[in-house]
């Protein structure tokens, strides 16, 4: 038995939403090969630059989706585009991003290219000169000047420029006091600048520009916007995942990297992150007033909520097959309550937001749960319950160990009532819930709800019951 699923294995770049795994198996068991659709169709459709933030809780499957994607967008029918992924969490022990991901893409390009002619292999080495510019060689130059002759020149410039008024400070304008640092502060600016031109040349040379020869004719081009001089004939899609995971300074920076250096017509970025934690880290660099949110926006042209596929979103017959899946790889199926918990799972109110990671995570419960003592039926109902509880709704498990949940909050979590009429193991669910959560019984119960007391309990107190299960059964092990 074990507590973690692996990872599904996805040969990058080759396998998509429909190919299968290693046992046979589709790699899309959540049916979002639909919306991985609408991504594509999106980036095609635009030329300008765009920053699309997949955005998704943590669990929600956004690594999964984003590899799945990269590969099949590649299969599309008539594709020209370059997909690239880039995982910016194993990176950021590094200092620059920008070499970083640079270096990423023009791996990817030559990877792609190797049996394609030198031209197009020129191009990624191009990219990679002009980012060691920018990043090796101007830019320190520009760190140097920040501090040049800090104990020398500066001190006399400083000394001079304060004791300069009126009159005094045209003579230090017009004197050959700091000539030479200037003259080097704005040579270094200036190669920075130009280093920052041939990157983005380099970096548009990958999007393959119609050129002057290929537009015809302005008639043509005017009837043809893609024939237009200058227009992306070939897109770039950078896929940055695990973005949220980075250390703030290393994600805010790649953010800014991407916002001036990479702002080319053809050239779109699909981040994988949660903003609400990315923008934890844009208040760790600037502070807790600041408004993160609306600083993010700044970088962030399109966001692209990760739900699931049917309109109301969620689908529990989804979460059901994963919680199926991962069961059968971490032995929990084996257990006594796996089939009753996949049902009270069913019964969940996926507008709690469920993760898939949520869905493994209760699978791992099973593995940790003591079952000594489940007797009965109802005894088995609070601890199906409660193992789902705890990882989706855990408010609620701490109010039922105050003896102090109430059966209507039960009943939004599991949406019990509007399941009577089915009758069965549902309508065992709901009086066992509603058993342990009513304080008088002989008060609070009608008649058909009170005989159950003897099937369900064999006349035990339920709420001494719910209590014992969360002392010897749930809390026996703390899974964190």
């Amino acid at each position: 038995m074990r507590l973690t699923v692996p990872e599904p294995k996805i040969k990058l770049y080759d396998q998509g939403f429909e190919d299968l795994d290693e046992r046979g198996q589709k790699l899309d068991q959540l049916g979002r090969k639909a919306t991985g659709d609408k991504l594509s169709d999106l980036v095609e459709r635009i030329d300008d630059p765009m920053v699309i933030a997949l955005d998704g809780a943590w669990g929600s499957g956004k690594s999964f989706f984003l590899k799945c994607w990269v590969g099949e967008h590649l299969k599309r029918k008539g594709n020209t585009t370059q997909t690239v992924y880039f995982d910016a969490f194993e990176h950021d022990f590094l200092d620059d991003p920008l070499i970083a991901l640079t270096g990423a893409i023009a791996e990817r390009f030559e990877s792609a290219e190797s049996r394609e002619e030198d031209q197009k292999s020129e191009r990624s080495k191009k990219i990679k000169k002009a980012a060691w510019a920018v990043g090796k060689g101007a830019l320190r130059i520009g760190a140097s000047v920040a501090t040049f002759g800090a104990t020398e020149a500066l001190s006399d410039m400083g000394d001079a420029v304060a004791n300069a008024v009126g009159d005094e400070a045209r003579t230090f304008l017009n004197s050959d006091i700091g000539n030479g640092e200037a003259e080097k502060f704005w040579t270094a600016h200036e190669a920075r600048i130009a280093a920052m031109k041939a990157f983005r040349i380099a970096l548009t040379e990958l999007t393959e520009p119609v050129t002057e020869d290929q537009a015809t004719t302005e008639d043509q081009a005017t009837k043809d916007d893609r024939l237009r001089v200058g227009n992306p004939t070939r897109k770039l899609v950078v896929v940055i995942d695990e973005l949220d995971r980075c250390r703030p300074d290393y994600a805010l920076s790649l953010l800014e990297i991407i916002k001036h250096f990479f702002n080319v017509p053809g050239v779109h970025f699909v981040l994988g992150v949660n903003l609400k934690e990315l923008q934890n880290s844009v208040r760790a660099r600037y502070g807790s007033g600041v408004d993160a949110a609306k600083y993010l926006q700044k970088f962030v042209s399109i966001e692209m909520p990760l739900r699931s596929t049917t309109t109301n979103g969620y689908e529990p017959s989804a979460y059901s097959r994963h919680f199926l899946t991962v069961s059968a790889e971490m032995k929990t199926a084996e257990t006594k309550l796996f089939h009753l918990t996949q049902r009270y799972l069913e019964m969940a109110n996926h507008h709690f937001e469920i993760t898939l990671r949520d869905v493994e995570k209760i699978s791992a419960r099973l593995a940790v749960t003591t079952y000594e003592h489940i007797e009965t039926p109802g005894a088995e109902h609070l601890l199906a319950g409660l193992i789902v509880l705890k990882i989706t709704a855990p408010h609620l498990v701490d109010a039922a160990r105050r003896n102090e949940l109430e059966f209507n909050e039960l009943n939004q979590a599991f949406l019990l009532s509007s399941r009577i009429a089915q009758g069965g193991v549902w309508n065992e669910a709901r009086q066992s819930w509603l058993l342990a959560t009513t304080k008088d019984i002989n008060k609070g119960l009608v008649p058909d709800d009170f005989d159950a007391l003897q099937p369900l309990f064999n006349q035990e107190d339920p709420q001494e019951v719910l209590r014992l299960v969360i002392a010897n059964n749930l809390d026996s092990f703390i899974l964190r």
